[in-house]
């Protein structure tokens, strides 16, 4: 089709990578191509990627880029080891749109969460639904349910754009949810707990007892975007809403490279969340281990924020 591409070789940052100095093709296990006009890849032998995306262990490794080339009528390559540069944190989102309010009894939160995931955060659960049984694309809406409201009173579902072919314009996978969630809310006298930091699902804290050796890996760049629109019911106020209010980041040139950063504001009844974590390079150098253990613990404290309604 003389389609213009050079044929690349690479390794992998979980395994064995690349050496400039050292010549070692058993480290070269992994091919993809590389299309030079599109400065992007596609990695053919493997089933569940798609344009343009490649195994994420294989970005920010040495490749050696093989281009095509004809002497007289001897045809061969012109090897070339580059980096294999990977796509930048605003292709993979996962994220979470919520709306959520008490029942008429105020012991159950009724959750209309929409899960949608972009870039590489699609590939697993594309894959998944596109390939798995039915029984196991069940058990995974059970999962996925669980994730954000620890229930799995499903009330209805629905599954948006899980096709491959919605990779190259990066059009989001979306679980729609509406889920019956009595796990999320508690009683203390006369004041209702509302477990709304639980709706960004499960999170990671990080404590280190002895110094740390390497540097960070996030596997990608990526961002985590969250809304969350709570009604608060008539006859209540929350007496606690600046606990939502949580920033750490770091920056580079003014430029944001990793944070954690949520607030709030109250529009009449309704309290608005906001919700953004993201993490813009590949790899952190050890340096900034201690801003990097202050943002994902920041992400856990969030998730244990606890809302208190109290009568007015």
């Amino acid at each position: 089709m003389n389609v213009e591409h050079e044929f690349v070789l690479c390794g992998s940052r979980q395994d064995y990578a690349i050496d400039r100095a050292f010549e070692n093709w058993n480290n070269c296990d992994n091919q993809v191509i590389y299309f030079p006009k599109l400065k992007k890849f596609i990695a053919p032998t493997l089933l569940e990627m798609r344009y343009p995306l490649i195994h994420p262990e294989w970005i920010g490794t040495n490749g050696i880029f093989c281009k095509g080339t004809t002497i007289g009528t001897f045809t061969t390559a012109i090897a070339d080891i580059r980096r294999i540069n990977g796509e930048d944190c605003s292709w993979s989102n996962n994220n979470i749109d919520a709306k959520i309010s008490l029942n008429a009894t105020l012991d159950s939160l009724m959750v209309h969460t929409r899960q949608s995931y972009t870039g590489y955060s699609s590939i697993y659960y594309r894959a998944s639904f596109n390939y798995g049984t039915d029984d196991e694309q069940r058990q995974m809406i059970k999962e996925m349910a669980k994730f954000g409201t620890n229930s799995e009173r499903v009330v209805n579902s629905k599954i948006e754009n899980k096709e491959m072919e919605h990779f190259p314009d990066n059009k989001p996978f979306v679980l729609d949810l509406v889920v019956n969630a009595s796990e999320l809310v508690d009683r203390a006298g006369n004041k209702i707990l509302v477990k709304i930091g639980e709706i960004i699902g499960p999170q990671a804290e990080m404590y280190q007892e002895k110094p740390r050796q390497f540097d960070m890996d996030v596997n990608y760049p990526h961002a985590l975007i969250r809304t969350i629109e709570f009604v608060i019911p008539k006859g209540y106020k929350i007496k606690n809403p600046d606990d939502l209010n949580i920033k750490k980041v770091v920056e580079d040139n003014g430029q944001v490279t990793m944070g954690f950063e949520s607030s709030y504001k109250l529009e009449g009844n309704v309290l608005k969340v906001s919700v953004r974590e993201q993490y813009c390079n590949l790899l952190y150098p050890l340096s900034l281990y201690s801003d990097f253990q202050k943002i994902i613990n920041a992400a856990a404290d969030f998730n244990k924020i606890i809302l208190v309604l109290e009568p007015q």
